[in-house]
């Protein structure tokens, strides 16, 4: 198709004007949000207006000869989000006419006005191709309309007072959905999504205000953490997949996906990945991928890596001392980077010098962002199970946080300009229980202790006639205890943080668990009528879910003061501790004759193992205990019973003396990983579970951000 001798760079029609060296779209004088590929479609159907423009024509003008890509399908969401941003309709078109397995013509009236001054775009480009000369003309259009975007936005915020935030849904499919990214032009959501249901999640990229969702990738595998490039043309995501876990790239419209590095990820689940699913970040300048890995399989915790794009080159850039590094996210300068320490806190390291500082104490695992002014981090207080928590920001100086105006229930918050996303997450977890026979049979389930939150951790007291349980009923996680027939709830700790594990003493009249309201995890003691908390540990170390020794001298509990998960134990009312395991220990209980110590290892170490009380050899007594579930298993005098994950999720009975395991029941729902689920009663005859009915997520949009 021959061009035009000389193409004017402002066109209109009807209301719209486009103005092509700047890269804009307006109506009415109102700047319109398109992205680059609809833009250079709808310049080429108003440059030969009435004409039919072929689909051959326009993928030579959008995809040089060189470039892999599933064309139709980009080509069709180019046109579809086009007439989006037109309010056009391809049934009854207004301005774009679609000619069946042919091309478009535009049909609308299209005049010149008198020229007006431009701006001159600069190229940038994204790794060395024979592409760089398309490339670049495509790219200025986006540069120079960023440039008039930003320069705008500054005069507004001038001349007028700040908005004020509103908060909408903007994704709300039936499904799980995560790890929300926002374009670089802000008009554009890449997201990974479940489709509805099941366990494979891919990446999806819908336009902010539009209904319809593209999915770019098509594996049966767990896709998520998409990240945009600065031009907007391509997304960066990690994938687990069985031989394929890494860093992958695609073009934001579709096509040809390419895997970027191999990684030494866990190929789990996503909702076992999902507390550290924020593995990856793209510098401002495009030219590295920050991303969180393993140096090797042997390497037991997670460091922070800079991938050029252009060498392909890896450096290291953290080197974390017990607990691993995830959520890297680069400063808006691309000076710093930003990341999570898991159980440790928020920290900050200069790309350059690789010099960390520490910003905030914390379990904070649930993502992190950057304020547009590049002197705060917006992040969650959240836990898994997500808690009733919120969206918070603090000071690069440090300080005490401040928490934003909205964000409940917030997890994985994204910022680009004055637009911030986060996920909703509302997880529903209830106690369940059922009739035990001799003959470890189970009869049939009954929802016990219930709410439209959570409810967790059960314990029954030695006499059979009452059960403490964490709940977040209140509003955040707290010690409730309740009659055996589960009449009668009373909350007995008021912290207003995240509270629980709680056990009975042997004699029942008092009750340990652990809380982070002093800043880090603590043991507590109180007494089971009420009363007055006392708190047992004060090291700088995390220590977690207490339990009872059966003649009531000691209290175990799980502690990283060694420099790992370790089990440890110390005099009920305070004193010396004492090291317990020392090949890694976590949430103990003590065998009802009192001669074993029954222990996981916590979070990433499958199994369950035993050590002589006053010292020895430990030995795995269960092998198939998952890894994350260390909160599901109880022991009785003649065997364990125990979550079993190799099928369909059910519980065990395993015989000590012979050694044969036997199936009880199997579960009605989902686990709920890393949380406290199982209990047996005194007299054998009831077993209570911690089952996940129901986990909802939405993702919100927040305009006006500042």
């Amino acid at each position: 198709m021959p061009a035009p001798p000389q193409a004017p760079h402002i066109l209109r029609f009807g209301t719209y004007e486009i103005d092509v060296r700047a890269g804009e779209v307006r109506k009415g004088g109102v700047k319109l949000k398109l992205q680059e590929q609809p833009f250079q479609v709808l310049c080429m159907l108003v440059e030969h207006p009435g004409e039919i423009v072929t689909r051959e024509e326009l993928r030579n003008r959008l995809w040089p000869a060189d470039t892999f890509v599933d064309f139709d399908r980009g080509l069709n969401a180019a046109v579809k989000r086009l007439r989006d941003a037109l309010g056009d309709s391809a049934d009854s078109p207004v301005f774009i006419e679609t000619l069946a397995r042919r091309g478009y013509r535009f049909i609308g009236t299209v005049e010149i006005p008198t020229a007006t001054p431009s701006a001159r775009p600069r190229p940038w480009h994204w790794l060395s191709t024979t592409r760089n000369a398309v490339i670049s003309g495509l790219t200025a259009c986006a540069l120079a309309l960023s440039f008039l975007y930003y320069s705008h936005s500054v005069r507004s915020k001038a001349s007028h007072p700040a908005a004020t935030p509103v908060v909408t849904p903007v994704v709300t499919n039936v499904g799980a959905k995560y790890t929300p990214s926002l374009s670089p032009d802000g008009q554009h959501l890449a997201f990974a999504w479940n489709g509805g249901a099941g366990d494979h999640y891919s990446i999806y990229v819908k336009l902010i205000g539009g209904e319809e969702s593209l999915r770019l990738t098509q594996q049966a595998s767990i896709d998520f953490n998409p990240v945009w490039s600065p031009d907007g043309r391509y997304i960066a995501f990690c994938r687990i997949l069985k031989g394929e876990t890494g860093i992958y790239v695609i073009p934001a419209l579709g096509g040809a996906e390419r895997r970027m590095r191999k990684t030494l990820w866990d190929e789990q689940e996503f909702y076992e990945a999902l507390g550290a699913a924020g593995r990856l970040s793209w510098s401002p300048d495009g030219a590295l991928l920050a991303f969180s890995d393993r140096v090797s399989r042997n390497e037991p915790v997670s460091s922070i890596f800079l991938l050029s794009l252009e060498s392909q080159e890896i450096r290291r850039l953290t080197s974390p001392p017990r607990w691993s590094d995830f959520d890297p996210v680069f400063s808006p300068d691309g000076q710093t980077l930003a990341f999570a320490r898991r159980g440790t806190g928020i920290y900050m390291v200069s790309v350059l010098r690789g010099e960390e500082q520490h910003l905030i104490s914390g379990g904070y695992n649930w993502g992190l962002a950057w304020a547009p002014d590049g002197r705060h981090i917006v992040f969650p207080d959240a836990s898994w199970p997500v808690n009733a928590g919120w969206l918070w920001k603090i000071s690069l100086h440090g300080g005490e946080p401040e928490r934003l105006q909205f964000g409940q229930e917030g997890i994985e918050p994204m910022i680009r300009g004055n637009q911030l996303v986060y996920v909703r997450q509302i997880a529903n977890i209830n106690v369940w229980r059922r009739k035990l026979s001799s003959s470890h049979t189970a009869g049939p389930a009954d929802r016990f202790i219930s709410s439209t939150r959570m409810e967790s951790g059960p314990q029954f007291s030695p006499d059979g006639s009452k059960i403490t349980f964490e709940s977040t009923r209140s509003g955040y996680y707290e010690v409730w205890v309740c009659r055996s027939e589960g009449s009668g709830l009373i909350q007995l700790t008021h912290f207003r943080s995240i509270t629980g594990t709680p056990r009975w003493s042997p004699d029942g009249q008092r009750i340990a668990f652990d809380s982070r309201a002093p800043g880090n995890a603590d043991i507590f003691v109180m007494d089971s009528q009420g009363g007055s908390p006392r708190r047992l540990t004060s090291e700088l170390s995390t220590d977690v879910v207490p339990s009872w020794s059966r003649d009531g001298r000691w209290i175990f509990f799980a502690s990283d003061r060694s420099g790992r998960w370790e089990v440890w134990k110390m005099p009920p009312d305070g004193g010396t501790t004492v090291q317990v395991t020392h090949q890694g220990g976590f949430a103990a209980f003590e065998s009802p004759d009192g001669r074993f110590v029954y222990y996981a290892k916590g979070l990433g170490v499958p199994g369950l193992w035993r050590i002589p009380t006053n010292g020895g050899k430990e030995i795995e007594v269960i092998s198939s205990l998952k890894a994350g579930y260390w909160g599901y298993w109880a022991v009785v005098e003649n065997g364990i019973y125990y979550l079993d994950m190799t099928a369909k999720p059910g519980i065990n009975f395993f015989d000590i003396a012979t050694h044969r395991t036997t199936r009880v029941f199997d579960l009605e729902n989902r686990p709920a990983w890393g949380a406290p689920g199982l209990a047996i009663s005194s007299d054998k005859k009831t077993i209570l579970y911690t089952q996940l009915d129901a986990l909802n997520s939405d993702i919100m949009l927040v305009e006006n951000f500042r």
